[in-house]
């Protein structure tokens, strides 16, 4: 492979300058003049696209154009609370809001503080009609959404959430953003720690445990609206094969770390290929994608929207053609860190690994680290389940994150760094190169299979021994495959079938072994069941024990149950439904991921009542009945995973056994 003298004219031809031009004007577009907010389907958003849309032709793109997607569309133009300090002095507190629909101009509402805004915080206070303020502990797993929904069922007009800052690495005035999942019809806000503190002191000090208010807010949802997706190309002189490079250009507050320097990076690339008249074997598509942070109400999987309705409905065809999507997710130009993170498929994490190897310039202590799996929090996950392997630009993982991610703070001048996103030119553009001339796809499927025998715990290793041998085999053949496919010369006609080939095997990968747990990470099957088992038999141990309190923290951390000890049982179930039984337009990407679904709100609710001395003979009975039903489908689990690999392992002995 020569590709020397492509890279040096590549390198040559970058320009941070023009980076950094479109990402900072990119987060100027925003809907509410103070914070930004340039979300799907907003005027803001449509208006960021269009000046997108006019880049991508300004640079040299063909065929540039506008594909739509429908989502739900959020409008936030403002959000400010009045108040009386203790002098009686009128005070103003800029709120932000989360993805709701509440138009008030001067409403005045009683406000209430009911500490973390489980339903224990609730007890003997009336919230009925009240706007409820709490602190919001992310640490404890609770989230607006759920608690804003909990607020709801209690009678309460709407919620305002403070951040806690266990950390201390949050600063005292910053506003805070995380996903809302509740129904929009649930008024919802953030303040910043300051300005929460002095609310609380407020209520505290009130004879009557409540203060009057002012609420101005314009915070607008409307569903089945239109926003578009940005696409430009470099055509290939091969039609057949493409790479995907991809950015979002929507945007929570200014977002110019998380979002926007990824656009401003993904336009440079482009405009540094075309500059250094690199002519490429694959067409190479640069996507813009809307809705990425927010686009549908009412969904446990409300992100991501423009990216998945991409490639299930404007163009499921690109995922057969598809080397590689590379996913510029942001954090590309950012000196909080210590390294640069990339996760990726297991299948290319050692080939990723070697290709950042050979790019020097990297500014950061510990490099480039490289992760696998990918993750759902990127709008890459949609291609991925589709059959296309992902690198992503992701966020480090370290709390320095939170000084800038998701908050007000995510402005060009707070950790912009220069050489970082020169770095990064040179390493997404290395990534590009390389992938385009080669004539098959990397796919190292032995990577996969170790991290299956590695999910697996004592027990299940040794008592499904036909699954342990038939993961070896995997492994073996893998390998075999691997070398077959990258020592061997294919003509064109070979090459298109065996990468044809390659694509379905890698999809249907995708379709058996991943799934997730109720917490957002990718899991391997089984390990939906695996976990529950380990928590039901030491919670188990602990009640014969008489150590109820311990036992209730192990049924806590089986599914969702973590919401059984928090809040109501309507509110648990509602999440429960909306994350299992929605619709498929409301399931979107998430639809059959989550396996299980264990309800132990009652058994909860029982053992937080009792005491260890009291009679539990029923609740253990109980929970062992239901520890064998969980052990029932953990083997129905793991006989279907092993039906897979069977099929995965003929599959790719006829590829490097073929003649």
């Amino acid at each position: 492979m020569d590709y020397q003298k492509d890279l040096d004219a590549f390198y040559d031809s970058i320009n941070v300058d023009y980076a950094a031009y479109v990402a900072n004007t990119l987060s100027q577009f925003g809907s509410n003049e103070t914070l930004g907010f340039r979300m799907a389907g907003s005027e803001a958003e449509l208006a960021a696209g269009h000046f997108l849309y006019q880049e991508f032709n300004s640079i040299g793109l063909k065929n540039v154009r506008k594909e739509k997607v429908i989502v739900d569309s959020w409008e936030f133009k403002n959000g400010e609370l009045y108040y009386l300090d203790q002098k009686n002095t009128p005070k103003k507190i800029t709120l932000s809001a989360y993805a709701s629909n509440c138009i008030r101009e001067n409403k005045t509402f009683d406000l209430v503080y009911v500490g973390k805004g489980t339903k224990k915080d609730y007890e003997n206070i009336d919230v009925k009609g009240k706007l409820v303020l709490i602190d919001l502990d992310s640490y404890i797993g609770c989230q607006i959404g759920i608690c804003a929904l909990q607020a709801r069922h209690k009678g309460a007009y709407g919620i305002i959430a403070a951040p806690i800052n266990e950390n201390q690495k949050l600063p005292t005035d910053a506003l805070t953003y995380e996903n809302f999942t509740a129904p929009a019809d649930i008024p919802a806000f953030s303040i910043s720690l300051k300005d929460g503190y002095i609310l609380k002191t407020l209520l505290i000090q009130s004879p009557s445990s409540k203060i009057s208010v002012i609420l101005n807010c314009y915070s607008k949802v409307s569903p089945d609206s239109t926003s578009y997706n940005i696409i430009g190309e470099i055509p290939g002189r091969d039609t057949n094969d493409i790479i995907l490079v991809m950015s979002h250009y929507d945007g929570l507050f200014h977002n110019f770390h998380s979002g926007a320097c990824g656009c401003g990076l993904l336009l440079s690339l482009a405009r540094a290929l075309i500059n250094s008249h690199y002519i490429p074997s694959k067409t190479i598509i640069f996507i813009a994608h809307s809705a990425k942070e927010w686009g549908l109400t009412n969904s446990s999987f409300n992100w991501s929207i423009g990216g998945y309705q991409q490639i299930t409905k404007n163009h499921p065809e690109w995922a057969e053609k598809a080397f590689v999507a590379i996913n510029l997710e942001g954090f590309v130009a950012h000196d909080e860190y210590d390294y640069h993170h990339i996760r990726t498929a297991y299948e290319y994490k050692e080939l990723v690994n070697a290709i950042q190897k050979i790019v020097t310039g990297c500014p950061y202590k510990q490099g480039c680290l490289i992760d696998a799996p990918t993750t759902i929090l990127s709008d890459d996950f949609a291609y991925s389940q589709s059959g296309v392997p992902t690198i992503i630009s992701y966020r480090p993982i370290n709390e320095n994150h939170l000084t800038t991610y998701q908050t007000n703070y995510d402005l060009i001048h707070n950790h912009f760094s220069r050489s970082a996103f020169e770095y990064c030119h040179k390493l997404y553009g290395t990534i590009i190169i390389l992938f385009d001339q080669m004539k098959i796809k990397p796919f190292n499927f032995e990577k996969l299979f170790h991290a299956l025998e590695e999910s697996l715990d004592f027990e299940s290793y040794h008592h499904y021994k036909e699954l342990y041998f038939l993961i070896h085999d995997a492994k073996w053949c893998a390998k075999n495959l691997y070398e077959f496919t990258q020592r061997n010369h294919f003509t064109d006609s070979e090459a298109k079938y065996i990468n044809q080939q390659l694509h379905y095997l890698y999809l249907m990968i995708q379709q058996s072994f991943v799934r997730l747990s109720w917490y957002g990470a990718n899991i391997f099957p089984h390990e939906a069941h695996q976990e529950n088992i380990l928590h039901l038999r030491e919670a188990i141990r602990l009640l014969k024990k008489e150590k109820l309190k311990s036992a209730v923290e192990q049924l806590c951390r089986v599914d969702l149950n973590l919401y059984a000890f928090y809040f109501d049982k309507k509110t648990y179930q509602f999440y429960i439904h909306q994350s299992c039984h929605q619709d498929d337009e409301h399931l979107t990407w998430g639809r059959d991921l989550l396996l299980s679904e264990l309800d132990l709100y009652d058994i909860i609710e029982t053992l937080q009542r009792k005491h260890s001395w009291e009679d539990i003979y029923v609740e253990i009975q109980h929970l062992k009945e239901i520890l064998k039903e969980e052990e029932f489908r953990q083997e129905k689990v793991i006989e279907e995973e092993m039906v897979h690999l069977k099929q995965i392992i003929d599959w790719m002995r006829s590829l490097y056994r073929r003649p």
